[in-house]
């Protein structure tokens, strides 16, 4: 009987250790920072409607891993600029490229705007319902990081162009081992205490 609940103890101990050893692991990946390559004043001159895209995060899950979190993080202006025009930024894919929206700068009393000490970082943790709005993407290991021009009228001026400077976007993909892989462990435990037993026997 002893040794019964000995060998519980040890399996117990080990299916432990299977579950928490790898159970996160995380990808983490940068992209540069980005100067808009045209500028507009907005009042002779208009971007276009629709997402730019600043870069493409590309990574491969490993195998039997699904994603279970995703943070973003990076800075309203760069090393070009403290500041940049309105804009908000996505993560989304062909198709969808704004699937996502991960930060903004709406107002020309913010500071990713106005401030004179800037670059002024942000930071966006993915919900549950984000990740599934980027499933697709997640699953071909493509992410693209895009922004979209705000109506920058409230502080429009002839021949002022406005510029949207982003800074180094940062994204960690912290991943799971996925339910059926977890199962797996079990029953290779199940089956080593069965054999245990049989020997025994």
């Amino acid at each position: 009987m002893t040794k019964q609940l000995l060998t519980g103890a040890i399996l117990s101990i080990g299916a432990a250790f299977v579950l928490a050893a790898p159970a996160n692991a995380t990808i983490v990946l940068t992209l540069p920072s980005y100067d808009s390559p045209n500028g507009y004043d907005f009042v002779n001159t208009f971007p276009l409607t629709g997402p730019t895209t600043i870069g493409t995060f590309t990574f491969l899950l490993p195998a039997g891993e699904t994603v279970a979190g995703i943070t973003i993080s990076g800075t309203f202006g760069n090393g070009d600029s403290g500041t940049t025009a309105l804009s908000d930024y996505y993560l989304g894919y062909s198709g969808n490229e704004t699937a996502v929206e991960v930060a903004t700068c709406n107002s020309i009393f913010d500071d990713c705007y106005s401030a004179q000490n800037g670059p002024t970082s942000w930071t966006y943790t993915l919900t549950g319902s984000n990740l599934k709005a980027i499933a697709s993407a997640l699953a071909a290991g493509s992410l693209d990081f895009t922004y979209t021009w705000d109506n920058n009228t409230q502080f429009a001026l002839p021949g002022y162009s406005q510029y949207v400077y982003a800074g180094p976007a940062t994204i960690d993909i912290t991943v799971t081992p996925e339910p059926a892989s977890v199962l797996l462990c079990f029953s290779a435990l199940a089956g080593l205490a069965a054999l245990r037993r049989f020997r025994k026997v």
